[in-house]
């Protein structure tokens, strides 16, 4: 069997691997669609070691075989990849901390028992159980492979003190930083303005509800910020855009007392005015992954139509056409979101 996997900088290779067998506790899943990730692309890039096992981490298929042990999914069903529920019994559990399970946590990372040998540019993925849950009708196979990225914004708002009618600022418009912003309305943002260089994502964000844009390289977004929520600043900032400059730009936009939540990964250390954090009273929150409930809830904000994906998905490509794919989201940024389809060509 053919899988997809980022190999070197710049470097993407169709890789043999043993098709995926039915063991206990894990099913079989024939994959319909699987979304290339901002962190997909940075390890293309950067050709930094990546590991197989999360190289294509968003997708939905149907489940084609069972292990023993396994009875939360049956053939046929139409399924995800999630994280699995908080195992109870790691150091972390233990204490009492379930969200952060280490065992779920190391899954979501592509390390232990409960990750996969590969991702899920493959015809087919063998995976413990425990992650998968069920996708309904009311969504397409386009729309569920984007629920995972929709989990990590619903669990980065979900972090964030954000209260009825707040001023909100999202940094960043990439898949990530368009579904907070749509996360922050559905959680009750006021007013949130999206700072973005490329023209059609910052027209992408009008469409999903933006109400100021800001193209940074031709504005100044402290000023016009100010003059859309006054001098003091945005009650809360999300930083989505995960470069080393956004860190503390974050901290300058909000206003004394103020959130910033840190979503986006910045792969370079950051400077930061730590005096500017100290003297405004910053509540910092970050956010990594998800939690098992949460997909639930993705789920539903994209069955009602609180958060759209559709709007999100740029072009398709089958497994020969993942190199090119690659190469238009580093170099294009009008593409936002390429889902791989292995059953094509």
């Amino acid at each position: 069997m053919q899988v997809g996997l980022v190999t070197g900088e710049r470097k993407v290779d169709l890789v043999e691997m043993p098709a995926p067998q039915a063991e206990a506790g894990k099913a079989v899943v024939d994959i319909s669609f699987c979304g290339i990730c901002g962190t997909d692309v940075h390890a293309y890039l950067s050709g930094e070691a990546y590991n197989p096992a999360i190289c294509g981490h968003e997708w939905v298929g149907s489940v084609s075989a069972l292990g023993a042990g396994v009875d939360n999914v049956r053939e046929g069903d139409r399924v995800a990849i999630g994280v699995a529920s908080a195992c109870g019994s790691c150091p972390t559990c233990q204490r009492g901390d379930a969200g952060h399970c280490e065992m779920a946590f190391a899954g979501a990372i592509g390390v232990g028992p409960l990750a996969a040998p590969h991702g899920g540019f493959a015809p087919a993925i063998a995976i413990d159980a425990s992650r998968l849950y069920q996708v309904g009708g009311r969504l397409s196979d386009e729309e569920a492979a984007i629920l995972e990225p929709v989990t990590v914004a619903v669990h980065a708002v979900r972090r964030t003190a954000i209260r009825l009618g707040d001023a909100a600022v999202v940094l960043g418009g990439g898949p990530i930083g368009l579904l907070v912003l749509q996360a922050a309305r559905a959680a009750g943002a006021g007013h949130v303005a999206l700072v973005e260089p490329e023209a059609s994502r910052r027209q992408l964000a009008a469409e999903l509800g933006a109400d100021t844009l800001i193209d940074p390289t031709s504005e100044n977004t402290a000023e016009v910020l100010a003059g859309v929520f006054g001098p003091t600043g945005a009650d809360v900032v999300f930083e989505c855009a995960g470069i080393p400059q956004t860190i503390q730009q974050s901290v300058d936009l909000v206003r004394r007392g103020g959130v910033v939540s840190l979503v986006g990964v910045p792969t370079l250390p950051a400077t930061i005015n730590a005096a500017a954090w100290l003297i405004k009273e910053v509540r910092l929150a970050s956010s990594i992954a998800y939690l098992h409930e949460e997909f639930e809830v993705a789920k539903g904000l994209v069955e009602d139509g609180r958060i759209k994906v559709g709007q999100l998905h740029t072009s398709t490509v089958g497994l020969a056409g993942m190199a090119d794919a690659f190469a238009r989201l580093a170099e294009h940024p009008s593409e936002v979101k390429i889902l791989v389809d292995p059953r094509g060509d």
